[in-house]
């Protein structure tokens, strides 16, 4: 289990690089999300907090346009503990996989999000996504 101070330091980037998303300022969002990712020792992927914040970073870059960087943030979140079935990760990662136009891999993640109850997500979300499922 991940020290308790280092949990809850991450935990606090977190919360505020959201509110910071929320408000738009996409970029510092990022900075957050980085900073509570740099608390995370090594080898990050042995920590469920580590899902958390790649989740993050995910989500970031998939609404700035980076599907690169998304798409890599959310394919490291699988490997961390509690992540694989996750609806959002797949949600996201999905997303950034199809405007990279790989629409086989996105549709599998589209398939994993509502094998894993998610169906709702796709309400909020482009059309374009819940047709490609």
């Amino acid at each position: 289990m991940l020290d308790k101070a280092i949990a809850e330091k991450a935990r606090d980037l977190c919360q505020q690089g959201y509110q910071l998303f929320d408000q738009g300022d996409v970029k510092t969002a990022l900075r957050r999300f980085y900073s509570a990712w740099t608390l995370i020792p090594k080898p990050q992927t042995q920590w469920q907090e580590a899902g958390w914040i790649l989740t993050a970073l995910g989500d970031a870059y998939f609404t700035k346009g980076d599907f690169d960087n998304g798409r890599e943030a959310l394919m490291s979140a699988l490997h961390c503990p509690k992540a694989l079935g996750n609806p959002v990760i797949h949600l996201r990662l999905g997303q950034c996989l199809f405007e990279l136009d790989q629409p086989e891999q996105a549709a599998h993640q589209f398939n994993l999000v509502r094998d894993h109850g998610g169906t709702e997500l796709f309400a909020k979300e482009d059309p374009k996504y819940l047709a490609h499922q």
